[in-house]
């Protein structure tokens, strides 16, 4: 797992985009997480998985080729966890967001994009900075993380 991390509006998710094409063009097995720290509502109230949730339950919403988990009662699992459930068969997983999960971070920066409230992760988790339009940079910074 590497992840991606940078202020909102930085161009984060562009540069993932890339980075993941690249890397699926290369043959690859890519597999991403995208964090996100609002609540995400996937449901429609009064529907049945919604109905199931409301009435206590933590609840998957399956579909041919989608799943979704939904629980009002605690946290996410952890990250690791849902990796190894999901995407055993990876060759890669990028990760965007999780600042704090302690992986292996590449800061994207915009000099002209600043956020104060923003925090940075730990400076010994940043394995270097990049700008949202390096994409061919941040391609071997994942290749160079897979073979070491």
């Amino acid at each position: 797992m590497i992840s991606f991390v940078a202020p909102s509006g930085t161009g984060k998710t562009s540069l993932v985009e890339a980075v993941i094409k690249n890397l699926c063009g290369r043959g690859l097995r890519v597999a991403g997480v995208k964090h996100d720290a609002h609540r995400i509502e996937l449901d429609t109230k009064g529907k049945d998985s919604w109905r199931m949730r409301k009435a206590g339950a933590e609840t998957l919403l399956v579909g041919k080729n989608q799943l979704a988990w939904m629980s009002d009662n605690g946290s996410a699992p952890p990250l690791e966890d849902l990796v190894r459930l999901f995407f055993s068969e990876a060759d890669v997983v990028i990760v965007e967001g999780y600042r704090s999960a302690g992986l292996p971070t590449i800061l994207v920066a915009r000099p002209e994009v600043s956020d104060p409230t923003w925090r940075r992760p730990d400076e010994d988790r940043i394995i270097a900075t990049v700008h949202p339009d390096e994409v061919e940079t941040a391609t071997e910074l994942v290749l160079k993380h897979l073979a070491d």
